[in-house]
């Protein structure tokens, strides 16, 4: 998606004002040769915004060019109140902080409105299994909505990040990360929602503490970039502040858009947005699984009565290549957790004995 640029405003130093002036008095004396002086002058007047639109701003270094969308705004209230985001109030008096937060939130409004009004009402049906996570780790539950923009608000595809999942994971988690997942032929644990949460939540408290920063803010762009670039931008600029870094783009559009998505989602009438809330995800969970053949999850659909697809949405980690749980990998037993529609845990488990898949009843 590329962002609207549609019903946005510009601002335009006094000397290119005066020039859009001239033009407009030098088309009504060509009278109908207008046109063709448009051809002739609008290359030019676009030079002169490119040129002469960079804002100054003394408070810090900032990027060139921003620009407003001003179809929608930020609700007077964020704006007069203090407005707490990720542990840490949002300056919004500062003119270019509003700027950034309001061209992502026409973006949100306006080029993705359709995929944004789906996510918004279905995030209820995962936002508990993150907010598990993230209260055992001590991470902002804001993080549940860094979700929606890391994955390009389509948690089922890679994104501009090229990772994997909800939490766009380059890399799965090992032992110095305090989890350990694995990727293989038949699955993924990057696509599994509690596994790959916690992998992400340790990780962004190790950038964390690595910055030596106390802005989540900050820590949530290093994991966009990298600790290296954003502690080398902190050593160029004087600061860890994130509103005062220049960011590569990723970094510098993500997390406005971020705020942005809290701003909407908080304020949906201010938008005309009716949001009906999908239900939460339940399922049972059955653990410690020793099979003595191969799962096929087929197999599971059909003890359960439920469609193959909605039991891959159920264990998204397996592989729809594979479709199956493994009895063993590299010849060694692997013990499975397996999420089963709410209501047909132990008649899977009883069903399963009695088609010779158990080696033993596993705990539920």
């Amino acid at each position: 998606m590329t962002e609207s640029r549609s019903a946005c405003l510009t601002r335009i130093p006094a000397m290119s004002i005066g020039f859009r002036m001239w033009l407009s008095h030098e088309r009504k004396a060509l009278g109908s040769c207008h046109t063709m002086a448009s051809i002739v002058f609008l290359p030019l007047l676009i030079l002169s915004f490119s040129a002469l639109s960079a804002p100054v701003d003394a408070s810090g270094p900032r990027k060139e060019g921003t620009q407003s969308c001003t179809r929608y705004d930020i609700p007077r209230s964020v704006l007069q109140g203090a407005f707490t985001f990720a542990g840490e109030v949002i300056p919004f008096q500062r003119a270019d902080v509003r700027d950034r937060v309001r061209l992502q939130l026409n973006f949100l409004l306006l080029d993705a409105r359709s995929v944004l009004t789906g996510w918004l009402m279905g995030q209820t049906r995962y936002a508990w299994i993150f907010e598990e996570e993230f209260k055992k780790q001590q991470v902002p539950l804001d993080f549940i909505g860094f979700a929606a923009v890391l994955s390009g608000l389509n948690s089922g595809q890679s994104n501009r990040m090229k990772g994997v999942g909800w939490w766009a994971l380059d890399t799965v988690c090992n032992s110095s990360d305090g989890v350990v997942l694995t990727e293989d032929s038949w699955h993924d644990d990057r696509l599994d929602l509690e596994l790959s949460t916690r992998c992400f939540a340790l990780r962004l408290k190790r950038f964390k503490q690595e910055l030596g920063t106390a802005s989540w803010l900050t820590a949530a762009a290093a994991y966009v970039t990298s600790v290296k670039e954003i502690r080398d931008l902190a050593t160029s600029w004087k600061t860890d502040r994130y509103w005062d870094l220049p960011l590569p783009e990723n970094a510098d559009s993500l997390i406005p858009r971020w705020i942005a998505l809290k701003i909407i989602r908080s304020h949906p009438e201010e938008y005309g947005l009716k949001i009906k809330e999908s239900p939460p995800l339940v399922f049972d969970q059955v653990t410690d699984l020793l099979l003595a053949k191969d799962l096929p999850v087929s197999e599971i659909a059909v003890i359960t009565g439920t469609p193959p697809r909605a039991i891959l949405e159920l264990n998204p980690k397996i592989r729809p290549s594979s479709g199956k749980f493994p009895a063993t990998v590299a010849g060694k037993a692997l013990p499975h957790k397996l999420a089963a529609p709410r209501g047909t845990g132990w008649t899977l488990v009883n069903k399963l004995k009695e088609n010779g898949y158990l080696v033993e009843k596993p705990k539920q």
